[in-house]
């Protein structure tokens, strides 16, 4: 959040008597009246500008030069401090601070020195808050407030329950201009200190908010500082800003970083510890990998994490192949169930005919489990091959029972220890001692 600075405003003005102030200063006149500088009051919260020391120091050497110029009085109201009645200058607080120091410092020409200036005080029921603000911008228009001033100011006017419709008509301004300088004053304080230090400008910092936020700008804009100080500069401008900015590279894909990004997901998925990595890693590239079935190799079977009600999915792992031609599916599917325990399940589908077992850690309690993850695959290779040799016999789908065939072969020569479970498998049931429970009713 972008750092800022409360306001603090003056108490409700007490409005005092013209003539007795001017009275008591010495002052003399009836409609423009002249006072002694010293009895002339500063607030700096009566004022809308900030006092430029350098312009101060620049008037008070024309003053000395030239005297000060009666045809531009001071804008002053009447104040009632600890009971006395005091003028306050809100209207040319330059000239104001000017004529003290050149005072202060002497050396007047000849005949130009300055003992009163000229002063046109408000009358007392015109006086309040809102209406100096008001006159503070508007009386200064012949240098007008930066957009960061004029910020402060309309902060300030809705503070003070002024409606931005209010606003607009008085300051002869628009509703998008209060937007945008209400967005540079909401922006980060060091993009503050680069428009008040004249590094950029107001308006580049607005369109810089406006398009990338207040961090971001103010990342860009000392960037594009620190680039412009080291080749001499020191204002940043729209064209120092885009040529500091980074190079956008191009977003397109191009067919051999295509390929090694395939070669690369299909590394990982051969990486034998690929069943522990998370659900989500796991879904997301198999995901990435199933449409593109036809141009793996045969042992690349994506991988997928769902939802198991009744299992531990951190420990789930689904291993799922899509076969050529299309329109052939078959996978074999193993869950842990506990430190020991695995079950299995599987799908076959054929065009006219096919099959799905549930996965499901009931298996478990009924004795169809198995206590090793290759076990498990194994009799899942065991159980397909048994459906396609008692079960599959459409002449129709031979073809795709050939390709399913050859898709296990694959997957055993793939995988050493999942082929060599499959012929301890083999044996046991050829010498009619099951190493593990076999299931009945089409599954292993």
């Amino acid at each position: 959040m972008a750092e800022t600075s409360p306001l603090v405003l003056d108490a409700m003005i007490v409005t005092g008597n013209t003539k007795a102030a001017v009275k008591a200063a010495g002052g003399g006149s009836s409609d423009l009246w002249t006072v002694p500088p010293d009895q002339i009051h500063y607030d700096p919260r009566d004022n809308v500008r900030p006092l430029d020391q350098d312009r101060v120091r620049h008037l008070a050497a024309l003053m000395k030069a030239n005297g000060y110029d009666r045809k531009k009085p001071l804008g002053c109201f009447v104040r009632k401090v600890g009971g006395e009645d005091r003028i306050f200058v809100y209207e040319g607080q330059h000239r104001y601070h000017a004529a003290l120091l050149a005072i202060k410092e002497g050396g007047f020409a000849k005949d130009k020195e300055i003992d009163r200036l000229p002063v046109v005080i408000d009358e007392a029921k015109s006086v309040n808050r809102v209406n100096l603000i008001y006159a503070g911008i508007t009386n200064n228009d012949g240098e007008k407030l930066t957009p960061l001033q004029l910020a402060e100011k309309v902060i300030e006017l809705q503070d003070l329950g002024e409606p931005n419709a209010s606003i607009c008509k008085r300051l002869n301004i628009t509703d998008q201009t209060i937007r945008d300088v209400l967005l540079l004053a909401h922006a980060p304080a060091g993009l503050h200190k680069l428009v008040r230090d004249k590094i950029v400008s107001s308006t580049l910092a607005i369109e810089e908010v406006r398009a990338h936020g207040g961090e971001k700008a103010l990342e860009r804009m000392l960037n594009a500082a620190s680039k412009a100080n080291a080749s001499g500069k020191v204002k940043v401008t729209k064209k120092v800003l885009d040529a500091s900015a980074p190079k956008e590279t191009s977003k397109k894909i191009t067919d051999p970083q295509a390929k090694q990004l395939l070669q690369a997901l299909q590394s990982v998925l051969h990486d034998p510890v690929f069943g522990k990595l998370s659900p989500g890693t796991i879904e997301a590239v198999h995901t990435a990998l199933t449409p593109l079935a036809d141009l793996l190799d045969a042992r690349s079977l994506a991988t997928k994490t769902p939802a198991l009600p009744g299992l531990d999915n951190r420990q789930f792992r689904e291993l799922k192949g899509r076969l050529c031609p299309k329109g052939v599916t078959a996978d074999i599917r193993i869950a842990r169930v506990d430190r020991a325990r695995y079950v299995m399940a599987t799908t076959i589908v054929l065009p006219g005919e096919g099959r799905s077992g549930p996965l499901s850690a009931a298996d478990a309690k009924s004795g169809f489990s198995w206590a090793e993850p290759e076990h498990a695959l194994a009799a899942g290779v065991r159980s397909i091959r048994k459906y396609l040799k008692t079960e599959a016999n459409n002449a129709r789908n031979g073809k795709e029972r050939a390709a399913v065939s050859k898709w296990l072969d694959g997957l055993c020569a793939a995988e050493p220890d999942i082929g060599r479970a499959v012929g301890e498998q083999t044996a046991s049931e050829r010498a009619g001692m099951a190493a593990w429970p076999f299931s009945t009713g089409g599954r292993p």
